[in-house]
């Protein structure tokens, strides 16, 4: 696969440049793909435009981490992917010191117009070490970004550098086979402009071949990364970091075949 190079570690603040980070194509072209996403379809069910969403987040949030609002009043996060902000609205809603990261200027422009509270960095993932130097977090929120990554293992172990002694680490990860029409469709989709997916996923849900929202489709078939983890191999990240491993699917999302994941230091009480 052929590479190339892209300007994206820069503080929000004055949005310094800090490196080039050297991407390939495929890495490139998702990083575009959610930049086009959140500058063109950021209004959805289950995204932070959505009322029902923004007046249940918060509870959402609980049972996925399967902790208690007083707990989680006051704790630092951050959210690592966090897109266009409906998990940092929630966790702002339950009282935490929130820092929301993306690698693009699209979804952190939304975070700064719609959660002011957050303080909203633009990095790339596996520059963190280097961005926020020692910070720790006390949960550190990783929902739907280390299966969009080159080298999801590598992402995961870069988390774990975000976490103190007592921290949690939650993970949304595909793990299902999405199966060959999905796959099909997504390879297809990498032929054209990012601009001509929008068009043509709209297309394929006027003429009845796809149904769902504009967003939900692009999301999940415009990428062009898109790793499956099996449960086994997740599992054995967190085994061999020394982490527990709490697999619950939440109630906001209880159809759904993929992985929802918390962990934490073992002997580390909660």
């Amino acid at each position: 696969m052929c590479s190339e190079k892209l300007d994206l570690a820069r503080l929000n603040t004055g949005c310094r440049k800090n490196s080039w980070l050297v991407k390939t194509k495929d890495e490139l072209d998702t990083i575009r793909s959610f930049e086009y996403q959140w500058k063109n379809l950021a209004d959805s069910k289950y995204l932070i435009s959505d009322e029902t969403w923004r007046n249940n987040v918060d509870n959402y949030i609980l049972d996925e981490l399967g902790v208690t609002r007083d707990w989680i009043r006051g704790k630092t996060v951050i959210d690592v992917g966090c897109g266009g902000g409906r998990w940092t609205y929630g966790f702002v809603k339950l009282g935490c010191q929130v820092t929301a990261l993306d690698v693009s200027e699209g979804p952190c422009n939304l975070i700064r117009k719609n959660v002011p509270q957050a303080e909203v960095v633009m990095t790339d993932l596996f520059e963190l070490p280097k961005i926020l130097r020692n910070r720790k977090f006390d949960i550190v929120w990783c929902w739907g970004v280390i299966h969009h990554t080159n080298n999801p293992h590598k992402a995961f172990d870069t988390l774990l550098g975000l976490m103190s002694e007592d921290s949690l680490l939650h993970l949304y990860v595909y793990s299902f086979n999405r199966g060959i029409r999905v796959k099909t469709l997504r390879w297809i989709l990498g032929l054209f402009s990012i601009n001509d997916r929008e068009s043509i996923i709209r297309l394929l849900v006027r003429l009845g071949i796809l149904h769902g929202s504009i967003h939900e489709l692009f999301d999940s078939l415009s990428t062009q990364i898109n790793h499956e983890i099996p449960e086994t191999e997740l599992r054995s990240w967190f085994e061999e970091h020394n982490l527990s491993y709490m697999h619950h699917t939440p109630q906001w999302s209880k159809t759904s075949r993929d992985l929802f994941v918390t962990g934490k230091k073992i002997g580390i009480k909660n």
